[in-house]
């Protein structure tokens, strides 16, 4: 299986109201997406936590993206 590539996820943010489709590029060992009109990247860290690589985004949005991410790879 070719886990390596794009895909769109969900993400809501908030109190669930506010819901943004995120297209995840996956081309190497990081996760890059746009958001806010800025290149992000993060990283799984491989227990169950993830870390900004590249950008300006509050550690709980960066765990909100992993854990929509991980939901991503486990419905493969």
């Amino acid at each position: 299986m070719d886990t390596h590539g794009s895909f769109k996820i969900n993400v809501s943010f908030d109190d669930h109201s506010n819901t943004e489709e995120i297209l995840i590029k996956h081309t190497d060992e990081t996760f890059s997406f746009f958001r806010n009109g800025q290149q992000i990247s993060i990283i799984n860290n491989g227990d169950n936590s993830w870390s900004l690589i590249e950008g300006d985004l509050d550690q709980l949005v960066v765990n909100l993206i992993g854990t929509e991410i991980e939901k991503h790879y486990r419905k493969l």
